[in-house]
């Protein structure tokens, strides 16, 4: 190479590389200015919450936000109570925001969040629960519940008295607030699509999904929750289906069972302690294999539930997780804390350990959650 050609590529090079050196700066350059400007939000976030936790809100500067499932029968007298105990606290009107057949309650929790409010009612079922704690979990925000379905299993969980309306108006308005966990679900649909959510009661699959999914609305409306005994008793014969479960760092298993649950609480109606391990703030899940083969089986179910007894059985398994995933063979029906969400091929569920911050918990705090808040 001729020394004018070697001249004309050394130039080149440092042209080349001036330029990329200008790139480069530009980007860092950019690039420190939006961190400037970050750490300057952060620092003023931070100074604003300083504000905040030293000037917090007197009580009767609270703002309340109602989520109200207008189709209930007592939804207007939950919400006339709400004004009351507000107005007799010296509170702000509170926010009213009703469901709809489209949204039960999630872009309702959203407006109420947008609204500055410091508690967020759910005033409905436990659709209506869970959907406004979709929306509150990881917040600071409080949830406080107002049960008016037919099966109020969280109400009745966390020891609520879901029978008297001007009771849990007071604790959801005034109740002492409690960490509950949620569990966090992944649904793999049969088309391939992924849907998340979370429980706070219990979820599964298979038998429990086809009654709830087969409840007639009709015998709801006059029986209550008895209603679901009727669409069990015919369905309870059906056939066991293939799910391989993994729970933790454990290895995958398979089983043939004729439901699976996943519960962060454990009770049911009439007072039955189906999952008596099952606690919301604990930071685990039950994972409850019911595998029966016939009549026999069902009644061996039956009698340790209703009897409490502690001994297990061959054909229901419960484990504690943190985290595990289902896989099944062939489609199956789920539910979700009682209402139908359609078939899923695969669910993932992990823990978050005190997500939701829940006023008026009346149950007492387990041992676990205990030991786990003297230790932190």
């Amino acid at each position: 190479m001729d020394p004018s050609s070697a001249l004309q590529w050394a130039v080149l090079a440092c042209a080349v590389l001036a330029a990329v050196l200008l790139v480069v700066s530009a980007r860092y350059v950019v690039r420190v200015r939006q961190l400037k400007h970050r750490v300057a939000e952060l620092e003023h976030d931070a100074e604003l919450a300083g504000l905040l936790a030293a000037h917090p809100k007197k009580p009767e500067e609270r703002l309340v936000g109602v989520v109200v499932n207008i189709t209930k029968d007592s939804a207007a007298d939950a919400v006339a109570a709400v004004y009351t105990a507000c107005t007799q606290a010296g509170m702000p009107d509170p926010v009213i925001f009703d469901t709809t057949a489209e949204d039960p309650g999630r872009g309702m929790a959203r407006q109420a969040l947008q609204h500055g409010c410091d508690v967020v009612i759910a005033a409905g079922g436990d659709g209506t629960v869970r959907a406004v704690a979709a929306e509150l979990t990881g917040r600071e925000t409080a949830l406080g519940v107002i049960p008016l379905g037919t099966g109020n299993l969280f109400a009745r969980n966390i020891g609520l008295p879901y029978d008297d309306l001007p009771a849990c108006v007071e604790e959801a308005i005034h109740g002492t607030p409690h960490r509950v966990d949620t569990l966090q679900l992944t649904l793999q649909r049969p088309a391939g699509r992924q849907d998340e959510e979370i429980s706070l009661v219990i979820a599964g699959g298979g038998l429990d999904a086809e009654v709830m999914a087969d409840t007639r609305e009709v015998l709801k409306a006059r029986a209550g929750w008895l209603a679901y005994g009727e669409a069990g008793l015919r369905h309870v014969a059906g056939s066991r289906k293939s799910v391989t479960v993994k729970l933790d760092d454990g290895d995958p298993a398979t089983f043939r069972v004729r439901s699976v649950l996943l519960a962060n609480c454990g009770s049911l109606q009439a007072g039955i302690e189906l999952i008596p391990s099952a606690r919301f703030d604990d930071g685990h899940f039950d994972a409850v294999l019911f595998t029966p083969r016939h009549a026999l089986d069902w009644a061996r179910i039956m009698a340790k539930t209703a009897l409490r007894l502690s001994s297990s059985i061959p054909v229901m398994t419960v484990r504690q997780a943190r985290s595990g995933w289902l896989r099944m063979e062939e489609p199956m029906p789920f539910q979700i804390d009682g209402d139908p969400v359609g078939e899923v091929v695969g669910v993932g569920a992990e823990v978050a350990a005190g997500s939701l911050t829940v006023n008026g918990v009346a149950r007492a705090v387990s041992p676990v959650s205990a030991l786990t808040a003297a230790g932190s």
